[in-house]
């Protein structure tokens, strides 16, 4: 009997664990998949801007806040470069997000040059206004993405 209630205890725990895991898994890829929805929401925005004006208005709000969303993904997506179930999920939100501005021919281009981007780090809402490295950066990727 003492095996037995053992046994039961030890697959509950098991269980339990793997439920776990599943769930912190299932977790990071829907946080991946939305944070690259919003970076692709925001990389849409800043195109259609930097299309029409031929250059990145950081003083006009909402290339600051789309500014700040690739910021903001960069910083995410840099603290998991090294795990492919992440990259993935925030590579399919990022085309499901673009409007057709990131496709899948080009989104793996894209995801790398958002990756060696150097003006993104350290950016805040007290800073990127006078960061003309944000400005490069944010250049840099939108000439990737011409179409």
């Amino acid at each position: 009997m003492k095996r037995l209630s053992f046994l039961i205890v030890c697959i509950a725990a098991l269980t339990f664990a793997s439920c776990s895991t599943l769930a912190s898994a299932a977790s990071s890829d829907t946080v991946a998949n939305a944070t690259g929805q919003t970076c692709g929401a925001a990389m849409q925005g800043l195109y259609r801007s930097y299309k029409s004006t031929g250059t990145v208005d950081l003083t006009n709000a909402n290339n600051l806040n789309n500014a700040l969303a690739v910021a903001t993904a960069y910083t995410n997506l840099k603290q998991n470069k090294d795990n492919t179930a992440y990259r993935k999920a925030f590579t399919t939100g990022l085309i499901a997000s673009s409007a057709g501005l990131i496709t899948s021919a080009n989104a793996g281009t894209f995801v790398d040059k958002l990756l060696a981007s150097s003006g993104l780090g350290n950016i805040n809402t007290q800073n990127i206004t006078q960061t003309a490295a944000t400005v490069a950066a944010i250049v840099t990727l939108l000439n990737a993405l011409k179409q």
